[in-house]
């Protein structure tokens, strides 16, 4: 059932078998798979069951890196978390992202590939997304028998199954009525409790708008609030240990990582419909939509030493054709028409000519919708190498429940950008050579000082530097608690009960958008955790 933090008794003390701080990718389906077990679980979530303008302002904060997303619009807090707006990407890692690669420093995940592939079959299913294949092997179903010509010890194809499942609808209902579930709505935690003897957590708090607190009081503990509140949470709780819970070695917050993506290439396509057909999304019948990327062979990545990048074929048509389709795109992932949607409909004029085609092009043919491209490019999205300056730390700032802000000070490091200077450059004679036209790397990739696009002046988004709203890596996993923040069970070194769910456990990021591996890692971490004492 759902109650409302805010209208409990000042200090109601609430007590459970587990409690899972958070209510999105990571802790929705390990409560639920908890609940399945038959154990007591209590849910905490910050917000309410729809986007609320207070809950959003407990997000703020500074960017003291790189440029960066507005930290307050960069998650949801609500029931369902940002599974409620993003995109609906699904795919796994790589196996050699679980490896060691000695030119990549602090990588390497104590757990292996072949580790998490039930679960990521069980994420697959909870996404409804079909079989777990996501390899070349899928050209075929798109009528590709001989797939597109790459040299096959240098690119791959890696694609993405689309499905933007939205957690807060998908399971409302179950949690409504599930007897072992109680979920508190607007109750944002603000400390861990710790025990005497520091072995173990007792409690949390948690506030509500209008000064109400209560705790709850639970066997074990989850946290499941994102790569940047999970951090805040464990900084936050000092009262007994004076560095953060979890922080003996300063290693909570550290290792952000993002996907770093930004053009990286113009590209003159000697056929731009037939290209774009290619690497743009298909429509398949009885499947998902599929959206492949262009990703390098492990063996490239060894021999020049570079990260494991994807490579994806984008093209810009008109100015105001875009900006009408980027405010409908955010329009729908929000469920709603957008503000003076007649105005916005009529800036697509210029390309309505194109609709015959078009109708062909998705309906018969089953690919996807392409709006007079005026030029075609290549968007990077990078692997960011793990680096102990990039991180999450607090602030003196403090938001309206008189928490210190979350402050995100994003770092890249040199290897980040070779990577797509020579991933771009390997690229470009592989396209030549298959004589599709020719590409042309963006001059920021020949600078010696090895700077990015992040000039505002340079152009649209793609054009600059951004991230994914990936928050990886900052409560790393390692066997070793000098080199990360939990073991391979997800458990927080040094404590007995206390556990952490989501992306900010990964040792390394990938290409891979997260959200698969953080489902998961939740449904693993759930079954260790459904027989606990």
């Amino acid at each position: 059932m759902f109650i409302d933090a805010r209208r409990l008794p000042a200090g109601t003390l609430i007590e459970s078998e587990f409690c899972v701080i958070g209510a999105g990718a990571a802790g929705l389906p390990l409560a639920e798979a908890l609940e399945r077990a038959g154990r007591s679980v209590c849910v905490v979530e910050s917000g309410g069951l729809e986007p609320d303008a207070l809950a959003a302002s407990l997000n703020a904060g500074s960017n003291l890196g790189l440029p960066y997303h507005d930290l307050q619009s960069s998650r949801d807090r609500q029931f369902g978390g940002t599974m409620a707006t993003w995109s609906g990407r699904c795919v796994p890692l790589d196996p050699i992202d679980f490896e060691h690669r000695p030119w990549v420093p602090h990588s390497g995940w104590p757990i292996r590939f072949a580790d998490l592939e039930p679960w990521w079959r069980r994420a697959n299913e909870v996404f409804g997304v079909g079989e777990f294949r996501y390899d070349e092997s899928l050209w075929r179903d798109l009528g590709f028998a001989d797939g597109v010509g790459f040299d096959p010890t240098m690119f791959t194809t890696r694609f993405w199954r689309i499905r933007a499942l939205r957690f807060g609808r998908t399971y409302r209902r179950h949690f409504q009525n599930a007897e072992g579930i109680r979920v508190l709505l607007h109750a944002t935690a603000s400390e861990l409790v710790p025990s005497g003897d520091s072995n173990r957590i007792e409690r949390v708090r948690l506030q509500s708008f209008g000064g109400n607190s209560v705790e709850v009081r639970a066997k074990h503990f989850v946290l499941a609030t994102g790569g940047i509140e999970n951090a805040r949470l464990l900084l936050a709780s000092d009262q007994l240990e004076r560095n953060g819970i979890g922080n003996a070695h300063d290693l909570v917050g550290r290792f952000f990582m993002e996907h770093p993506k930004c053009r990286c290439a113009r590209i003159a396509a000697r056929d731009r419909y037939g290209l774009l057909e290619t690497w743009r999304k298909h429509f398949p019948r009885r499947q998902p939509p599929l959206w492949p990327t262009i990703t390098t062979t492990p063996e490239l990545q060894r021999r020049h030493e570079i990260l494991n990048s994807s490579l994806a074929v984008y093209y810009r048509t008109l100015p105001a054709v875009t900006e009408a389709a980027l405010i409908w795109s955010d329009a729908r992932k929000r469920g709603r028409l957008p503000d003076r949607w007649v105005r916005v409909l009529l800036t697509g004029w210029p390309i309505y000519g194109e609709i015959p085609a078009n109708f062909v092009r998705r309906y018969i043919r089953r690919r996807a919708v392409i709006a007079r491209p005026e030029h075609i490019y290549l968007l990077v999205r990078g692997e960011q190498a793990p680096n102990p300056d990039s991180r999450v730390c607090l602030s003196r700032a403090r938001d309206r429940l008189g928490q210190r802000h979350a402050d995100v000070d994003w770092r890249l490091s040199p290897i980040d950008h070779r990577s797509v200077a020579v991933l771009t450059s390997l690229f470009a004679k592989e396209f030549e050579r298959l004589g599709l036209g020719t590409v042309e790397p963006d001059a920021w990739l020949g600078d010696g000082a090895q700077q990015w696009p992040i000039d505002p002046g340079a152009g649209d988004h793609h054009e600059l530097l951004q991230g994914g709203n990936h928050h990886i890596g900052t409560t790393r996993m390692a066997d070793d608690p000098r080199r990360g923040v939990v073991d391979a069970d997800c458990r927080v070194h040094g404590k007995a009960n206390l556990w952490i769910a989501g992306s900010s456990v990964f040792p390394t990021a990938g290409w891979a958008n997260p959200t698969l591996t953080i489902v998961a890692l939740a449904l693993r971490l759930a079954d260790h955790l459904a027989t606990a004492a």
